[in-house]
């Protein structure tokens, strides 16, 4: 099963309609991370036939999606958020204690607009970078699978 990643596409949707189209079939998910959130709204909106999970960040003002959230797919726990609450511009640690607490397989997150991907006590933590405002030097997006073994993640440039 293979989720899209997105996170912070700051209202440049070009690519991330693009991407969305070019997946769709492959995938059973959709999930943006915030940065904004009408970005994933107008996505969601066009592809009527794909499940978007959304939430918000520190750009987005609504309060019509949560800030985290758990899903499960596969039989899997995900943790999805944009990231600032946790401080992962300067350290991991507030993020990965909090994934050990929910017990979680994995964590999306962005907010630093760079690709990242770790594990830690067997989680994986995934950063997709951004599609609009790369800040190392590629616009990006990231692929997750969710396997019987675990969840791995295939970093993607534009």
């Amino acid at each position: 099963m293979k989720i899209l990643v997105l996170s912070d596409t700051h209202g440049i949707t070009y690519d991330a309609e693009r991407i969305v189209k070019k997946y769709e079939k492959n995938i059973v998910l959709c999930v943006h991370l915030g940065d904004l959130v009408k970005d994933a709204v107008y996505l969601q909106n066009k592809f009527l036939n794909l499940r978007f999970e959304i939430v918000r960040g520190n750009n987005d003002f609504t309060r019509d999606f949560p800030s985290e959230k758990i899903i499960e797919v596969g039989g899997k726990k995900i943790l999805i958020t944009h990231g600032h609450m946790y401080s992962v511009k300067s350290t991991y640690d507030l993020i990965v204690n909090h994934a050990k607490t929910f017990k979680v397989d994995a964590v999306f997150f962005g907010h630093t607009h760079q690709q990242e991907e770790f594990y830690s006590d067997n989680i994986l933590f995934l950063n997709p970078g951004s599609l609009a405002l790369s800040r190392d030097g590629s616009r990006s997006y990231a692929i997750a699978e969710v396997t019987k073994f675990g969840v791995v993640a295939y970093l993607e440039k534009v």
